[in-house]
């Protein structure tokens, strides 16, 4: 009876894990070793409010999700005391920077042991490079700031000759004028 149960709950996290592995865009491992319940809930809360989830995970049962979730690579990140700082939308980065805000802003003893990026499993040291980005608009504004400028310049360059020329004619036909 008693099995039966714990046995029912452990399906019920695996499937709510694969859910999460499977629909995240990206999912940050730390190591809780040491942290107080009232810090993982202050980060918890943080992160709610950004419309990312954290999840406390069994190694075992974390495992066994990625493998439900047809991401067998992923099965390495899963080490030790680990919780998941995850994340849905397009802004990838997001999830590694507030939890490392976090863990610098409160002098935490969590570390970042690693994470996943889609299908990719990534080092602690990728999530920290990950963290540096800047948010997903801010890259697209630089992108198409790059593509439009040279075009600006070319349309310039193509103009100038013209504008040379007309200029050329209006001071011929002020000087007609004036005659």
């Amino acid at each position: 009876m008693v099995n039966a149960k714990i046995r029912l709950k452990k399906r019920q996290t695996i499937d709510e894990l694969e859910k999460i592995i499977a629909e995240s865009s990206v999912a940050i491992i730390a190591n809780y070793r040491g942290i107080k319940t009232e810090e993982l809930t202050g980060l918890r809360v943080k992160l709610r409010q950004k419309q990312m989830g954290f999840k406390v995970v069994k190694n075992t049962l974390a495992r066994k999700a990625a493998g439900g979730a047809r991401k067998d690579k992923l099965v390495s990140v899963f080490d030790g005391p680990i919780a998941m700082a995850y994340g849905y939308g397009d802004d990838v980065a997001a999830p590694a920077k507030l939890l490392l805000e976090h863990i610098v802003a409160t002098k935490s003893a969590m570390t970042v042991a690693g994470g996943f990026l889609g299908d990719r499993p990534l080092t602690s040291d990728q999530v920290t490079e990950l963290s540096k980005l800047p948010p997903k608009n801010v890259m697209v504004a630089k992108m198409l700031g790059s593509i439009q400028s040279p075009l600006y310049r070319l349309v310039g360059t193509l103009n100038a000759p013209l504008q040379g020329l007309v200029t050329v004619l209006n001071g011929q036909l002020e000087k007609l004028q004036a005659k």
